[in-house]
Order: C-alpha cells, then sequence, then structure tokens
C-alpha cells in the first residue's frame, strides 16, 4: 500500500512539476526516496534510532552527491565555487538594495554592512555544514515524525518516545576531536573542526529538544503552551544554543535518570 501511494505521489509531483516548469526539483526530490525505504526498513527490523539515523544520513547524502555530480556534469556553474559565487552575488545584490533605499538611517546601513560582510567570509568556510546539517535536520524530522505517525496509524511505534532519546556517551569525543581540529591554525585542518563541530552541535541540540519534551510531559505543560515555546527555540539563536549545552550536559548530569534506570 505504501509503493503505490509513493508511486502516485510521484506521478502527480512529476506532472505539476513538469506544467509549472519545476521539473528539477523534482528530479531533487527523488534523491530522498532511497533513504526513506532505508528508514523504513529500519523500522521494520526494530533497528535503535541512532542506527537508522546514520544510515538514513549517509544515504541521503550519498544520493545528494550523486546529483550534484550530475549537475555538473550537464552544467559547470554547479561546482563548489560556483555554488559560492552565486550565493555572494545574491548577497551583493540584497546589500545593494539596502543601500539604495532611504528610508534606512547611516548607521543602521553600517552594521547591516559589516554583517553581510562576516557573512560572506565565514560562508565558504561553513558551506559543507550548512548542507550536512541540512540532511542531518530532514533525516531526524523523518525519525521523529515517523515514529509518532506509525503509533497513530499502526498502534505502536518502532522506536522509543522522542523523550527519552538519548546520544551514545562516546559521541563527545568525536566533538571534542572536532573542536582540537578547529584550534589547529592550518586552514584545512580549522575547516574541517569548525564543519564537524557544527554538524555535532545540530545532534546535541536534538538530544536538547528531547530533554525539554521530558519536562514538559513530566509536569504536564499544556500543549497551547508548549509549541510557542518551540518556536522560540528554533528561532532564537539563545534558544538553540541553551538546547545545544542541555543535551552536552546531559551526558554527566542524566537530567530524564536514563542511566540510572539502565544500571538498575
Amino acid at each position: 500500500m505504501g509503493g503505490l501511494i509513493l508511486l502516485s505521489g510521484a506521478l502527480t509531483a512529476c506532472a505539476v512539476s513538469m506544467y509549472l516548469s519545476f521539473f528539477p526539483f523534482f528530479l531533487f526530490s527523488l534523491t530522498a526516496f532511497p533513504a526513506g525505504y532505508v528508514i523504513a526498513y529500519a523500522a521494520g527490523r526494530t533497528e535503535d534510532q541512532i542506527t537508522t539515523g546514520m544510515k538514513g544520513v549517509l544515504c541521503l547524502g550519498g544520493c545528494g552527491l550523486l546529483f550534484w555530480a550530475g549537475l555538473i556534469a550537464i552544467d559547470n556553474t554547479f561546482t563548489y565555487s560556483g555554488v559560492i559565487q552565486q550565493v555572494q552575488q545574491g548577497m551583493d545584490a540584497v546589500l545593494k538594495s539596502y543601500r539604495n533605499s532611504s528610508s534606512i538611517p547611516v548607521d543602521r546601513l553600517l552594521e547591516i554592512d559589516q554583517v553581510f560582510s562576516q557573512v560572506k567570509s565565514i560562508f565558504p568556510i561553513i558551506l559543507p555544514a550548512i548542507l550536512g546539517n541540512s540532511i542531518i535536520l530532514t533525516i531526524w524530522l523523518t525519525i521523529a515524525g515517523g515514529n509518532g505517525l506509525a503509533l497513530r496509524f499502526f498502534g505502536k511505534r518502532p522506536w522509543l518516545e522522542y523523550k527519552y532519546w538519548n546520544l551514545p556517551d562516546k559521541f563527545i569525543w568525536v566533538s571534542i576531536a572536532s573542536a582540537l581540529f578547529a584550534l589547529i591554525p592550518d586552514t584545512r585542518f580549522h575547516s574541517i573542526g569548525i564543519n564537524c563541530l557544527l554538524m555535532c552541535g545540530i545532534v546535541y541540540v536534538f538530544q536538547g529538544v528531547a530533554i525539554l519534551v521530558y519536562f514538559f510531559d513530566k509536569w504536564r505543560v499544556p500543549y497551547f503552551f508548549r509549541l510557542p515555546l518551540y518556536t522560540l527555540a528554533a528561532i532564537q539563536s539563545t534558544g538553540t544554543v541553551l538546547l545545544m549545552i542541555a543535551g552536552i550536559a546531559d551526558i554527566w548530569m542524566d537530567f530524564r535518570k536514563i542511566h540510572k534506570e539502565k544500571s538498575a
């Protein structure tokens, strides 16, 4: 039944995308199909969510690289440097429109100019982390959302409730190694360390969200209060950093007493 739904959806999306001249976007969306099957297969075998997530990230990332390689073979402008150049040109166009606006004060324009110059300088360095985090976020949403949908439609979850999700303690060594690489003055090692550190950070944000959900359930916080708090945590950089810190601190603090229950 799932295969029929996917096939009918894909055919419908193909027809609509061709009519609206969005066919390349449709082709890009097909790169998610193999990862979806990998996650569904893992759910059927009740593999743990960490292993499933790693398989999904590798599969989706590999399909994305193959799609990008195909684009490069067709059009040379889709190279890594070409993407950076196009984004920076877009930033220059936006900055130019700000400068031409008479309603923005001069001091505000100077602040905007500084922000854009900083973003332009750091964007080429962290682009791998941006792409990697988009893949990690996609897989996380799929597993977390699919876990709830499975309970709703089939009466059971393939994985634990999200509030009990927990990263292996040894994963902190990946973050420590990434931080050490980031401190090396050599440009290549520094870039690798920064990108790995950013990708480790988003994973710990997910653990921080799990802790937040756990205490919301424990304290029986009404759902209409939870949504604004989730939104603030996602939008505000301070909230995201606090969730990441909570996720890292959980390794030693064990806020949800998961390690205590396992030992018992």
